[in-house]
């Protein structure tokens, strides 16, 4: 039996981007890459503070979870998205503190 898992992606917009124009560029990867992901089960992003949010979202499994990363790496829509944010303190360190975070109990 498969477990859902979450994973909660730290994103900081680059310089001069807009939250309005995160968030257009956010519905964007949401219609046209993440809604058509099969293990996708949840997405939210959450502002933490000014230019700094949570993209958080909930997977079928942690394999669903690695197809879709995966996928991400050759999507042009994933990297406008991307582009709009500051990846310069990202490490290899920082991404597996992103999860996979196991469900221990989903209440709907």
């Amino acid at each position: 039996m498969t477990k859902p898992v979450t994973y909660i992606a730290p994103i900081k917009l680059a310089s001069g981007i807009t939250e309005a124009e995160f968030l257009q560029a956010s519905q964007r990867f949401e219609t046209e890459f993440v809604s058509k992901q099969p293990g996708v089960l949840r997405r939210e992003v959450i502002r933490k503070s000014e230019g700094n949010y949570a993209d958080i979202v909930l997977f079928r499994s942690v394999e669903d979870a690695v197809d879709v990363i995966e996928k991400e790496q050759a999507s042009e829509i994933c990297k406008e998205f991307f582009s709009l944010m500051d990846m310069a303190d990202m490490t290899e360190e920082s991404s597996t503190e992103m999860g996979p975070f196991p469900s221990l109990a989903v209440y709907e």
